[in-house]
C-alpha cells in the first residue's frame, strides 16, 4: 500500500505548481456558484452542473449533468482560501493516491488474497493503473476531482458489499448505501456499480441468496434514492435537441456513420490503454473523422467487443450453473464494459467522440486482464519472478516517464491547447482554443516582433478551426479580435459580422463599436461610418453611436446631415454636452456662424464645465472674435481639465497672450508647445 501511495504521489508531484486549465473555467474559475460563497450551496444542489457558468436553464448536453458533490467541496474551499490552484492540484494527487490504495485493498479482498507479494494480481493491476498515462487528465485537471470522488466512493461501496457478504454485519449495508449514493452525486459513473457489485459477489463469493438480495436491494435503493433526490432538486431530466457540432459530434453523421465511428473509438480506447503514445484532452470533431462500416477497424472493434462480451457472459454462466472456475479475464472485461458503458456514446451522447478520462475506473478491468496475463506468463516458466520483472519493469518505467511528461501539458490553458493541437490537428475546438490562448499571450507580449508572430499563429489556428467547423461562432469573434490587433480592419469587420450572423451578439456588439471607434481615431471616416451604420442597423442605436456617425459624416463633408443627427440627439437628450459641443464647432468652423457657435458651446459649458474640448473650442472662438482675455481663460480651463496637454493648445495660448502684448507669456507657451513636439 505504501509503495502504491508513494508512486502515485511522485508521478504527479510536478503538477503541484500548475494553474487552472480546460474545464476548470466552467466548474471553478468562472463558475458563479463555486465562487458565490456558502449562500450559493443551495444553487449547487438545485441546478444543473453547468448552470453556475452558463446561467440557469441552459444545458449544453441532453439530459443535463448533476454533480454537486465536487462543486460543494470547491465552494467551501474557495470560501476559505480563494482561487488556489496549487492546493487543489495537491488535493487531486492525494485523492488519486488514496483511490489507488483503495483499489488495491478492494482487489485483495475481492480475490480473497491475503498475501502481499510482488507476484499478486491486486498489486500488479493497481500499479499499472497508478502509473498509466491515460489517467493524467483525471489527476492534472482540477475539475476531474468529481471522477476521483466517484472512484473513492464507488470502490468503498464495493468493499462494503464484500465485507457484508463476508461478515454479515448490518453496518456494512449502511456503508454501501451511503458510499454508492455519494459516488453518484460526485459523477454518474458510479451508477454502473449496480452491475459491478452483484457480478463481483457472484464470481468471487459462494452464493448466499439472502445476502445477495440484501446487497443488491440496498444498492438499488441507493440508486433509486439518488434519482428521487435529483428529480426533487432539478426536476426530470429531459432531452434537448443539440444543434451545435461541438456538443453533438454526430450532428453531421448518418446513423450508420454514427455507430461505425463509435465502434472505432472503442478500438482506440483499447489501443491507447496498451500504447498510450499520442495523448490529447480533445477528441471533438474532427480529431477522429467520421467512419463508415467499410472501415476495417470499426468492424474489428465491434466484433471484438461483442465476442469478448458474449464469451465473458458464458464464463459467468458456466461458473454459476456448472461450477466451473471463475474466469479472471471475464470479470476484468465485464468490469470494463459495465463502467465504460455510461461514457461509450452507445446509450448517452457524451458530447465528444471520446475522451481519455472516460475510461477512468473502467480501466481497472483492463489492468486486471493485463496483470493476469503477465502473471500467467511468468508462472509458466521456471524463473517466474525474473520473467515477471522482465515484463513488468519496462512497462512501468515507460508508462511512468510518459505520465510525468504528459503532465507538463496541463500547466495552463496555453500550454495544453498548443501542445494538444498537434495530436488534435483536425479538432475545431482545439484549434480555436489554441488560437484564443495564443491571442491572449500576444496581448501581453512587450516585443512587437514576438507579438506579431504570436498573432499570425493565432490567426492560423482560428482559420483552421473555422475551416473544420464553418459555423463556429466563437471562432469568428476571436479571429476578428486577432485581425483588430493586426490592423486588418476590413477583415476584422467581416469576422465580427459573420459571428453576429451566426447568433453571437454579446461580445461582438462591443467589438463592432470598438472597431468603428478605432477606424474613426485613424481618420478612416468612410469605413468607420460603414461599421457604425451596420451597428445601428443590427443593434438598438445609442447616443454614442449616433454622435460618431454624425462626426464621420462631418469629416466626409456631409455637414447638414451631421447637423440633423446632432439636433436629433439633443432633442432626445437635452443634456448631451458633446452634441452641443460638436454643433458649436460645426457652426464656427464650417458655417462661419459665430453667434450660433457661441450659443451651442456655452450651452455645452453650462451642462459640463469640466469638458476640456468644450473649453478649448470656446477659447478658439473668443480668440477669433478678438476677445483675448476670454480666450486665455477658457484655454486655462481646458488645460486644468485635460490629462495631457497638446502642442496646439499651447500655441493658441501663445497667440492670445501675443494679442494682449504679453510677450513673456507668449514665448513661455511657445516653448511649451515646442517641448511637446
Amino acid at each position: 500500500m505504501l509503495i502504491i501511495f508513494i508512486i502515485s504521489i511522485l508521478l504527479y508531484i510536478n503538477t503541484w505548481n500548475f494553474g487552472f486549465a480546460s474545464d476548470d473555467t466552467m466548474m471553478i474559475t468562472e463558475n458563479n456558484f463555486t465562487k458565490g460563497g456558502i449562500d450559493k450551496i443551495g444553487k449547487i444542489f438545485t441546478t444543473d452542473a453547468f448552470a453556475g457558468f452558463l446561467g440557469e436553464g441552459k444545458n449544453l448536453l441532453s439530459g443535463g449533468r448533476y454533480r454537486p458533490l465536487s462543486q460543494l467541496i470547491f465552494n467551501i474551499e474557495y470560501s476559505f482560501g480563494g482561487l488556489c490552484p496549487h492546493f487543489w492540484h495537491i488535493q487531486n494527487t492525494l485523492a488519486f493516491a488514496l483511490g489507488m490504495v483503495l483499489v488495491y485493498l478492494m482487489l485483495q479482498k475481492l480475490f480473497n488474497k491475503e498475501n502481499t507479494t510482488w507476484m499478486s494480481l491486486p498489486f500488479i493491476a493497481t500499479l499499472l493503473i497508478s502509473v498509466h498515462p491515460l489517467n493524467t487528465e483525471v489527476v492534472a485537471n482540477i475539475k476531474s476531482f468529481d471522477l476521483l470522488l466517484s472512484l473513492l466512493f464507488s470502490i468503498l461501496s464495493l468493499m462494503a458489499a464484500i465485507n457484508y457478504y463476508d461478515k454479515g454485519k448490518t453496518r456494512y449495508l449502511i456503508y454501501l448505501f451511503i458510499s454508492l449514493f455519494l459516488g453518484i452525486l460526485a459523477k454518474e459513473t458510479a451508477l454502473t456499480f449496480l452491475g459491478i457489485i452483484p457480478l463481483a459477489l457472484l464470481l468471487f463469493r459462494p452464493f448466499d441468496k439472502k445476502h445477495f438480495l440484501l446487497v443488491f436491494g440496498i444498492s438499488s435503493l441507493s440508486i433509486l434514492s439518488y434519482f428521487i433526490f435529483r428529480i426533487a432538486m432539478i426536476g426530470m431530466p429531459h432531452a434537448v435537441k443539440i444543434t451545435e457540432l461541438l456538443n453533438n459530434p454526430f450532428l453531421e453523421a448518418s446513423t450508420s456513420q454514427k455507430y461505425a465511428t463509435i465502434s472505432y473509438t472503442w478500438w482506440h480506447y483499447l489501443q491507447l490503454f496498451v500504447f498510450p503514445i499520442h495523448l490529447t484532452h480533445d477528441y471533438y470533431p474532427y480529431t477522429i473523422s467520421l467512419k463508415s462500416w467499410t472501415s476495417p477497424i470499426s468492424i474489428a472493434s465491434i466484433l471484438l467487443y461483442v465476442s469478448l462480451s458474449i464469451w465473458s457472459l458464458i464464463k459467468v454462466y458456466s461458473h454459476l450453473f456448472r461450477q466451473q472456475k471463475t474466469s479472471i479475464i471475464a470479470f476484468g472485461w465485464l468490469f470494463y464494459i459495465f463502467v465504460f458503458s455510461i461514457s461509450s456514446n452507445l446509450f448517452v451522447n457524451i458530447g465528444a467522440f471520446m475522451n481519455e478520462r472516460f475510461i477512468f475506473i473502467a480501466d481497472i478491468g483492463l489492468a486486471i486482464i493485463v496483470a493476469y496475463f503477465i502473471i500467467d506468463i511468468s508462472l509458466k516458466t521456471k524463473r517466474n519472478t525474473q520473467i515477471l520483472y522482465l515484463i513488468l519493469t519496462p512497462i512501468l518505467l515507460i508508462y511512468s516517464v510518459k505520465t510525468i511528461k504528459r503532465n507538463k501539458a496541463w500547466k495552463n490553458d496555453y500550454t495544453l491547447f498548443t501542445t494538444d493541437v498537434i495530436v488534435s490537428a483536425n479538432s475545431a475546438k482545439c484549434n480555436v482554443s489554441a488560437g484564443g490562448k495564443t491571442y491572449e499571450k500576444a496581448l501581453k507580449e512587450s516585443s512587437q516582433i514576438r507579438k506579431n508572430s504570436l498573432l499570425r499563429k493565432a490567426e492560423s489556428f482560428l482559420q483552421k478551426g473555422i475551416h473544420i467547423h464553418p459555423k463556429y461562432v466563437q471562432a469568428y469573434t476571436l479571429l476578428g479580435n486577432v485581425y483588430f490587433e493586426e490592423k486588418k480592419y476590413n477583415q476584422c469587420f467581416q469576422a465580427y459580422a459573420k459571428s453576429i450572423s451566426l447568433g453571437e451578439r454579446k461580445d461582438s456588439k462591443a467589438n463592432i463599436k470598438s472597431l468603428a471607434l478605432k477606424l474613426h481615431q485613424r481618420k478612416d471616416y468612410g469605413n468607420s461610418l460603414k461599421v457604425l451604420q451596420y451597428y445601428e442597423k443590427t443593434f438598438k442605436t445609442d447616443e454614442e453611436t449616433s454622435y460618431f456617425i454624425a462626426d464621420d459624416l462631418l469629416n466626409l463633408n456631409k455637414i447638414d446631415t451631421a447637423i440633423s443627427i446632432l439636433n436629433a440627439l439633443i432633442e432626445h437628450n437635452p443634456n448631451y454636452d458633446e452634441a452641443y459641443n460638436k454643433l458649436g464647432e460645426i457652426y464656427g468652423r464650417y458655417k462661419n456662424d459665430f453667434k450660433k457657435s457661441e450659443y451651442y458651446l456655452q450651452k455645452a459649458y453650462s451642462i459640463n464645465p469640466t469638458n476640456a474640448s468644450v473649453c478649448e473650442n470656446l477659447g478658439v472662438l473668443y480668440g477669433i472674435e478678438g476677445s483675448a482675455n476670454k480666450s486665455i481663460h477658457f484655454f486655462k480651463e481646458s488645460l486644468k481639465n485635460r490629462k495631457k496637454p497638446t502642442a496646439q493648445i499651447y500655441q493658441n495660448m501663445a497667440a492670445s497672450y501675443a494679442k494682449i502684448g504679453d510677450k513673456k507669456q507668449a514665448q513661455k507657451y511657445l516653448n511649451m508647445a515646442k517641448s511637446i513636439r
